[in-house]
């Protein structure tokens, strides 16, 4: 590694926000559905929920809105994170909407999540450009486009939309936190 402190980016929804709850809530009152989020096993969530990327966007900002029923994707999320800050920076880097932040703010200092910046980009893509040396995840796409890169890894985050993502250079996969601070514990070796 050529920083002894690493640089993390830390994605928000899928991985610390268990959104895909609060939404699968919203969307199953507003459709008269039984959507749970196993159903959601591929990346264009609006395509399995038969409804437009747009609806799917503002249901999403909608949860954000409720930003206090959005469980953690973990129990005691607090204290595994914490973990990670022994290795160097933690960034929370997210494509939540410009309107949505200050409620991700909000959720993150109600789970006293540890991070030293808040980063909007404005796709998942523009993630890759960012100076980070670990990404942690859960957008398969995102994992390619690290993969890409002369530098840096990535840590997927699985959830049922990545469970199909292939193997690729300098990524690892991560079923839990649990498994996270051992992953960059790899890494840094």
């Amino acid at each position: 590694m050529p920083r002894t402190k690493l640089r993390i980016a830390m994605d928000l929804d899928g991985v610390l926000a268990d959104t895909i709850q609060l939404l699968c809530k919203i969307l199953n009152s507003r459709h008269a559905t039984e959507y749970t989020p196993e159903k959601f096993d591929r990346w264009n969530a609006w395509e399995v929920a038969h409804i437009s990327r747009e609806e799917f966007l503002r249901t999403l900002d909608e949860a954000w809105f409720n930003w206090r029923q959005i469980p953690a994707m973990e129990n005691d999320l607090e204290s595994k994170v914490s973990r990670l800050t022994k290795f160097g920076t933690i960034d929370i880097v997210t494509g939540r909407s410009e309107a949505t932040v200050p409620c991700a703010q909000e959720w993150l200092q109600s789970q006293r999540i540890p991070y030293s910046n808040f980063v909007r980009t404005t796709s998942g893509s523009a993630k890759a450009d960012l100076d980070y040396d670990i990404f942690i995840d859960d957008s398969d796409y995102l994992m390619s486009l690290v993969a890409s890169r002369l530098f840096g890894f990535g840590i997927l985050y699985t959830q049922p939309w990545n469970r199909s993502a292939k193997i690729m250079p300098r990524v690892f996969r991560a079923n839990n936190w649990e498994e996270i601070p051992q992953l960059i514990e790899h890494i840094q070796a």
